[in-house]
């Protein structure tokens, strides 16, 4: 039986991303093939792990964090106008992660 094709749009919100994990383990497991993806903000972070093969790898570090895991990798700023987080230390960990990859190379259609 062919697989059915699904286009993923994933929305913002930080609490929302771990929900995009899970929503993408269901579709596989029901047998969807996601052909592309798109997302905002953290949908953006997820679609982009997804689309470069890492969410597994995502999913397990993450769930490997503890509160004071937390508060090492959230950087923060005391320039108001970045926000009180600067994420400096989390984007350096998703690049080790990710890897030096070019949008239009990835094996789905990927779009932010």
């Amino acid at each position: 039986m062919d697989k059915k094709k699904v286009s993923l749009v994933l929305g913002s919100g930080g609490a929302r991303g771990y929900a995009h994990i899970g929503v993408i383990e269901e579709l596989e497991r029901s047998s969807y093939e996601i052909v592309s993806i798109s997302g905002s903000s953290m949908g953006a972070l997820i679609g982009a792990l997804y689309a470069c093969n890492k969410i597994d790898e995502f999913k397990e570090w993450v769930l490997g964090l503890n509160g004071m895991d937390l508060t090492t990798w959230l950087d923060i700023s005391w320039d108001n106008r970045s926000g009180i987080f600067r994420g400096i230390k989390l984007m350096e960990k998703l690049a080790t992660m990710i890897g030096d990859k070019n949008i239009e190379d990835l094996l789905i259609k990927y779009r932010v």
